[in-house]
């Protein structure tokens, strides 16, 4: 992305006269407001929630008179020959009523923005790949091809209420205790900041796997309490919990590499079970063992072997690519 103000102004000028934009350039907003979370919490009361860019108004003045000054040096005003004075009188004039309707359309977004909180505001993916968007509220959901989820909330003060059909990756942004509510057609999910999975493809086994942070999860007749790393099934309409197994899958993505610089044991194996699924044992006399080493967490086998090394010990498999101790 292009975080120059100059692009950003650009882009804010085409927002505001309705220009196409390419796919770049939107790109380029979303990233924007995906780094700039304060100031588009800021912004949002002023711009529509879905272009929230920094509004350089002397740039947007600018851009304006510079449209109206070639209009008029294009066209003469009814074919009338004027002197330079007053010409120029003409161009300001046109240039305030314009200004005008500018100030006219911003007040009326903002008086719109005003009962925005009331309304509700979907959002639908209805191509083949997966699509990120961005709530209100700074957060974003990853939409997988066929779903759609909508928004709405009562004010600063309510909760952030979502219906999703279908399957989503929701990163929530915490924001002064205020919950964050979604609700499928089976289950009811309420956090206040993190990142979690729904998958309500089908209603009858809908699923919620949890990435960060804490979850409550709520079916008709039962309600659990998930962290990070585990997940909750409808299994007969009752909600099932148990460990992710292989969070690469789940969550769709590419392993990764653990650095660590003499860290704990415990440190180590707690992160690497966040961050794989593997559970890892550690006996007593193992525990003021400190670890420098960068891990590969893609081949589970190689983890327990580098750890063993590291540690001088040997270990035993418990279940194999699962459950491993080191003594």
């Amino acid at each position: 992305m292009k975080h120059t103000e100059e692009h950003i102004n650009e882009l804010l000028a085409k927002y505001i006269t309705g220009e196409v934009m390419s796919e770049s350039e939107k790109n380029d907003i979303q990233e924007w407001i995906a780094t700039h979370a304060d100031e588009y919490n800021r912004l949002i009361k002023l711009i529509s929630p879905k272009k929230a860019p920094e509004f350089a108004t002397a740039k947007a003045w600018s851009r304006i008179e510079e449209h109206i000054n070639k209009t008029s040096a294009k066209k003469p005003v009814m074919g009338i020959s004027i002197n330079k004075n007053k010409n120029r009188s003409l161009g300001m004039s046109v240039f305030y009523a314009a200004a005008s309707v500018l100030v006219i359309l911003v007040i009326s977004i903002s008086f719109v923005m005003s009962n925005k909180d009331n309304k509700e505001q979907l959002y639908a993916n209805n191509t083949a790949e997966k699509m990120m968007i961005y709530l209100p509220d700074s957060s974003s959901v990853l939409l997988y091809p066929n779903a759609n989820v909508s928004y709405k909330t009562g004010g600063i003060n309510s909760p952030r209420e979502i219906n999703l059909n279908g399957k989503a990756f929701f990163s929530v942004r915490k924001m002064h205790g205020r919950a964050f509510k979604v609700q499928s057609e089976n289950l009811m999910v309420e956090v206040l900041g993190t990142s979690f999975l729904v998958d309500a493809t089908k209603a009858e086994s809908s699923s919620v796997y949890v990435k960060t942070g804490i979850v409550s999860v709520e079916s008709e007749n039962s309600k659990v309490i998930i962290k990070a790393n585990q997940k909750a099934e409808l299994d007969n309409n009752t909600l099932k919990t148990g460990k992710i197994e292989n969070p690469y899958e789940v969550f769709e993505e590419k392993p990764k590499v653990l650095t660590f610089e003499n860290a704990g044991i415990m440190e180590v194996v707690e992160k690497i079970e966040q961050t794989t699924g593997v559970k890892i044992e550690v006996s007593k006399e193992l525990l003021n063992n400190k670890i420098t080493s960068r891990i590969d967490t893609a081949d589970t086998e190689a983890i327990i072997v580098e750890l063993a090394f590291l540690c001088s010990c040997k270990y035993e498999t418990l279940e194999d690519g699962k459950h491993y101790r080191l003594y």
